[in-house]
């Protein structure tokens, strides 16, 4: 017993090692942000590591100035709104298709979905720009959702579908019974009963397209249309560095997601686990 007790000692002390090692790799990019968003350059580059000897907020109103950092608000706002709201209707009718209908066909469909997850967005990134482009909406918003929606649409199907596996065909059924046609029991109540997955579909949607800089960058060449991400990136010249000015806008747009992910991350792990292990 004593020698039980001592290995379940030594197998919690390492597993607690090894999560404070790996919360500390990453937490440490964010300290450095915050902290070095509040310094000089030159503070920056003397002690990069260190607490500020001064705090300097007048980078926050540079950075404000030397930005439009409000239309970039608003056209992050625009894609996070209708990127996840279309996400959330096409997801959700797609998977209780796929979930209430599993024929051979959708079964296929399925697993090409889930499979497509496995595949990097940099082997997709070329032909993506092509077609795009081919039927005329490169550096539109109307392009960058459809982007969204089609890279998005496998991993909230497989959330979707694992949770709707969980709820009992008879409740439906009866439905149908009564003379309800599918539609109705889709939105009267199927639609009530996906509201955990739904949050945390969304929630996850959100944090992904507010911060993506990647598939903006290869659609958006307009000014007027660039994220908060790809405004940041113009920081950066060939002859300029500015690092405080850098830190300090990163500092502005990661804030209010980290804080709603702190708000909800209850329903992000747990809505994953219930689409995961139930699908």
């Amino acid at each position: 017993m004593r020698r039980k007790h001592k290995k379940h000692i030594i197998k919690t002390w390492i597993l607690s090692i090894a999560a404070l090692a790996v919360g500390i790799v990453f937490v440490s990019p964010l300290y450095l942000v915050f902290v070095n968003s509040v310094k000089t350059v030159r503070e920056i580059y003397l002690s990069p590591l260190g607490l500020p000897v001064e705090i300097s907020w007048n980078n926050f109103g540079r950075v404000m100035e030397k930005i439009d950092f409000g239309q970039a608000l608003k056209n992050s706002l625009f894609f996070v709104v209708f990127g996840v709201a279309g996400l959330l209707v096409i997801c959700s009718m797609a998977a209780y298709r796929l979930a209430r209908h599993r024929t051979r066909v959708n079964k296929f469909v399925y697993l090409l979905l889930v499979s497509s997850i496995l595949v990097p967005f940099q082997t997709v990134m070329i032909p993506l720009i092509k077609i795009i482009a081919s039927i005329g909406l490169y550096n539109t918003r109307i392009g960058v959702l459809l982007a969204y929606y089609g890279y998005g649409i496998p991993f909230a199907v497989f959330l979707f579908y694992g949770f709707l596996s969980s709820i009992p065909r008879e409740i439906e059924e009866a439905a149908l019974i009564d003379g309800g046609s599918l539609f109705q029991v889709y939105r009267c109540i199927i639609l009530p009963l996906l509201k955990p997955i739904c949050v945390t579909v969304a929630v996850l949607d959100v944090l992904w397209i507010y911060n993506d800089f990647l598939l903006p960058f290869v659609l958006i060449s307009d000014n007027e249309l660039r994220t908060l991400p790809l405004v940041m990136y113009t920081f950066f010249t060939a002859y300029e560095r500015p690092w405080d000015l850098a830190m300090a806008s990163l500092t502005m747009v990661l804030t209010p997601a980290i804080i709603m992910f702190v708000i909800l991350q209850k329903q992000i792990t747990g809505g994953i686990v219930s689409g995961a292990v139930k699908g």
